[in-house]
């Protein structure tokens, strides 16, 4: 189980989130404002022996343009997340696979990639 609270850094600026939920194979970190939240979340599958393991960092913020008179200011949700497979009965180069895995995609996701990914590409 990870540490309560958990600290991430955001532009610079460290936050602190604690466990706000435990439920099953997940488990919910946010901060006080609820402008940040952790969710860190285990699926197996139990055909294939797979285990996932998603990591999701989330940011939610005012819209300022609202579109509903009623509503003036609806959430707006920003993401990033990662998520690890590995075979749950061996973990056979879990460490060693995950972790060049990670940097290979954090390296794919630069911002010229980011930027076609939000505007729709697939």
């Amino acid at each position: 189980m990870f540490t309560d609270p958990i600290s991430v850094s955001y532009n610079g600026s460290s936050k602190t989130l604690p466990r706000v939920s435990l439920r099953g194979s997940s488990s919910l970190y946010r901060t006080a404002d609820g402008e940040f939240e952790v969710s860190i979340s285990k699926f197996p599958d139990r055909r294939t022996r797979q285990a996932l393991v998603q990591l999701m960092l989330s940011r939610t913020l005012p819209d300022s343009t609202p579109v509903n008179v009623f509503d003036d200011y609806r959430p707006i949700r920003n993401s990033f997340g990662i998520v690890y497979g590995f075979d749950s009965d061996t973990l056979y180069q879990a460490n060693v696979d995950g972790p060049l895995l990670r940097a290979a995609v954090l390296a794919l996701a630069d911002s010229t990639f980011t930027s076609r990914l939000v505007s729709g590409e697939i």
